[in-house]
């Protein structure tokens, strides 16, 4: 009886074709190894350098001589600074607004449901004009807010 090893003879395989095991490439990882049939040797004026240094390092160093050849201000920090003080100044009116004071806010009671959007720096605005203790956590200054604002009624 011919077997499958004589029609395949000259073809590359892994071992016997009548094993009863098979192989761990098989079952566990997937990966079958490449069988070359021609030289996979490099030609002789090739070269192949490689660099042992880690890529993260190599990554870093690039990137830092990027920004070295860019070119710098006077002073380094200035434009941090000019970006810190563009976003300071977004934000200064918004605080500003918040601090004011109406003359005739005092009369006016605020709802309750707001209170709880209104910022701790505006609660305290609030508690002062009707001259109530201006200290203690957002909480705290809400209820004093609601307490005061019973007996205004």
């Amino acid at each position: 009886m011919e077997g499958p090893s004589n029609s395949l003879a000259g073809f590359p395989s892994r071992g016997f074709f009548t094993s009863t095991t098979l192989p761990s490439s098989i079952l566990g990882d997937g990966m079958r190894p490449y069988l070359s049939q021609h030289d996979t040797s490099p030609p002789e004026d090739q070269i192949i350098e490689t660099n042992p240094e880690n890529i993260l390092i190599r990554a870093l160093q690039l990137s830092k001589q990027k920004n070295e050849l860019k070119p710098k201000a006077v002073n380094g920090n200035i434009r941090n600074k000019r970006l810190a003080d563009k976003a300071i100044e977004r934000r200064s009116p918004a605080k500003r607004t918040n601090k004011s004071v109406d003359p005739g806010m005092s009369s006016i009671s605020v709802p309750d449901r707001e209170l709880e959007s209104y910022t701790v720096e505006r609660l305290r605005v609030f508690l002062k004009e009707k001259g109530l203790s201006t200290r203690g956590k957002k909480d705290e200054l809400i209820s004093r807010l609601r307490s005061g604002n019973d007996h205004n009624h």
